[in-house]
C-alpha cells in the first residue's frame, strides 16, 4: 500500500530534482523515491554505527537496525576503518 506525502521544498531544490531526473531519464517522483530510499538506508546504517561505537547496542542489534546481515555490517565497518568491539570468542560465535 502506498500513501501520499506532501513536502514543502524551496524552488531551487525542486529545480535540482527536475534537472537530475531529466539527466537520469526518470520522472521527478521516481527520482525522489529513489533518493529517499537510499537516504533512509544510509541514515539507518549511520545510526546503527553510532550506537555500536558508543557501545550502546550489540553488533547484532546494529545490523538489525541497519537492516543488513551481520556479515555485511561487519564488512562495511571494516571498509570504513571502524574497529569492532568483538572479542575473539564473539567473533568465533558469529562465524
Amino acid at each position: 500500500m502506498t500513501k501520499q506525502m506532501n513536502l514543502r521544498l524551496d524552488e531551487d531544490l525542486i529545480k535540482e530534482f527536475e534537472e537530475l531526473a531529466e539527466n537520469e531519464n526518470l520522472d521527478r517522483s521516481s527520482l525522489i523515491k529513489k533518493i529517499l530510499i537510499e537516504g533512509l538506508q544510509k541514515e539507518r546504517f549511520n545510526f546503527a554505527i553510532k550506537k555500536y561505537v558508543l557501545k550502546e547496542i550489540s553488533i547484532e542489534k546494529a545490523a538489525e537496525i541497519a537492516k543488513i546481515s551481520l556479515h555485511e555490517f561487519i564488512s562495511k565497518m571494516s571498509q570504513l576503518g571502524i574497529p569492532s568491539n568483538l572479542s575473539l570468542e564473539d567473533f568465533k560465535k558469529i562465524m
